[in-house]
């Protein structure tokens, strides 16, 4: 496989909007052990921003002053796929059910769907929990208290 026209190229950070800064801070710090690298305010165009970084994960997070909300199509996982363009984050773990059942109790945190089985589509469940035979989750997808999908994998059904 070749380099491309940049050798040296490295992935850097990825970037999103939300509609509190001091939230997603709180939210990714606490949830994901992501802490503020830098801050920066904008004033000429009415924008904060902060780096949150955890090893080499960064993520750019914007506050601009009347932004839109995350349109509705964005909102859940499977209506997200009619539109083209940047989805969403994932993080890999090594319990799935557990992650799932520690963030669905969280009052911040909407569990918008559940993958049980490859192939399937993530559907949504009042009760998360691997009970009555139910398989333990795989995949699971939440909405963040800025309304940011996050998907959260179990890590050896999907290996790096």
């Amino acid at each position: 496989m070749s380099d491309g026209l940049f050798p040296d190229l490295k992935f850097h950070h990825v970037g999103f909007s939300v509609n509190n800064l001091d939230t997603a801070i709180a939210f990714y710090g606490e949830v994901f052990g992501m802490e503020v690298e830098k801050r920066v305010e904008i004033p000429a165009i009415h924008t904060k921003l902060a780096f949150l970084r955890r090893g080499p994960l960064r993520f750019e997070i914007f506050e601009k002053a009347g932004s839109a909300p995350v349109p509705a199509h964005s909102a859940e996982p499977n209506s997200d796929l009619r539109v083209q363009g940047t989805k969403h984050p994932c993080f890999s773990v090594i319990d799935c059910q557990s992650a799932l059942e520690r963030l669905h109790a969280r009052e911040d945190v909407q569990i918008v769907g559940i993958l049980r089985e490859i192939g399937k589509p993530m559907v949504v469940e009042t009760d998360v929990r691997a009970v009555d035979g139910r398989a333990p989750a795989l995949a699971f997808f939440l909405r963040d208290p800025c309304g940011i999908l996050v998907e959260i994998l179990q890590a050896d059904q999907f290996p790096e």
